[in-house]
């Protein structure tokens, strides 16, 4: 076992894992979270040794990112707009998409009124546990088909001191004649015939139900287009974060199934379509 500082650490793990074909970025990250150090911090320990003990634990973890495994996973934590929150393979992995979906949800509508909101498939309860605590006066209802998924996200509320109402729901079964102002989803929108084109990682550790669906990925979003203006106020809107290349298939499902319902899709840094905004906005 050798005698390293943490600089010498993840020099080593990134050398390693470029030579693998993996994310060289992840040793930084998993130091980053096991000690809660921010950049700074992490450079101000950089000549620091490691101690005996951390080394075999971080070698073990580099190994199992060498054999695909996220990085997230194996510290049980993962950053979303700026803050750190639970996650295990029972919730997908927070993507920098999400965020923009947040960002948007927070842009578009009102700060001040103490709107409803329901976190559709809420997974780890990052989207519905950000909008509370970005606005305190909202008042949101955070929902999964998943018991496991909820147990990660009643663990982000105990990490962040929320106290939201949490339904165990598949779609709306559970919500019968409630009505929210802002419906926000991350639901499941990969094709299964798009496996070949995944990341192994993803395929092996995020969780499928929370990943594919039927009709070439829009058959959660046929469910939630045929129901959700029944759990809309007069003036509630839809978010959801979708497929790349369903642009064109999802604004025609919508019109499809709610002929004068109004949708607006958004684009992420990369120009791909991710995001939609649907109901009676204009």
């Amino acid at each position: 076992m050798n005698n390293w500082n943490y600089l010498q650490a993840q020099r080593w793990a990134a050398d390693y894992l470029q030579s693998k074909g993996k994310d060289p970025y992840a040793p930084e990250f998993l130091l980053k979270m096991l000690h809660g150090w921010d950049t700074t911090a992490l450079l101000l320990h950089h000549r620091d040794p490691m101690p005996a003990d951390e080394q075999k634990r971080f070698c073990r973890a580099i190994d199992r990112v060498a054999d695909d495994e996220p990085v997230q996973y194996i510290v049980g934590k993962s950053p979303f707009f700026g803050r750190t929150f639970v996650i295990s393979p029972d919730v997908l992995i927070p993507e920098p998409e999400t965020e923009d979906l947040v960002e948007w949800v927070l842009k578009e509508m009102p700060t001040e009124q103490p709107l409803k909101v329901l976190d559709l498939g809420t997974g780890s309860g990052v989207i519905g546990i950000t909008l509370a605590l970005e606005r305190p006066n909202w008042q949101v209802t955070l929902s999964d088909i998943s018991q496991a998924a909820l147990r990660v996200a009643q663990a982000n509320q105990r990490l962040h001191g929320t106290n939201l109402n949490v339904v165990e729901s598949d779609l709306f079964s559970s919500l019968i004649n409630q009505h929210f102002d802002i419906i926000v989803t991350n639901p499941p929108y990969v094709s299964p015939s798009a496996v070949n084109q995944m990341d192994a990682a993803v395929l092996k550790y995020e969780p499928p139900l929370a990943l594919f669906a039927s009709e070439n990925g829009l058959g959660f979003y046929h469910r939630l287009f045929a129901e959700a203006a029944r759990h809309l106020t007069a003036h509630g809107q839809l978010f959801g974060e979708t497929g790349y290349d369903q642009e064109q298939t999802i604004q025609e499902l919508l019109h499809r199934l709610n002929p004068h319902a109004a949708i607006e899709t958004r684009h992420d840094e990369a120009d791909k379509m991710r995001m939609i905004r649907a109901w009676n906005f204009h």
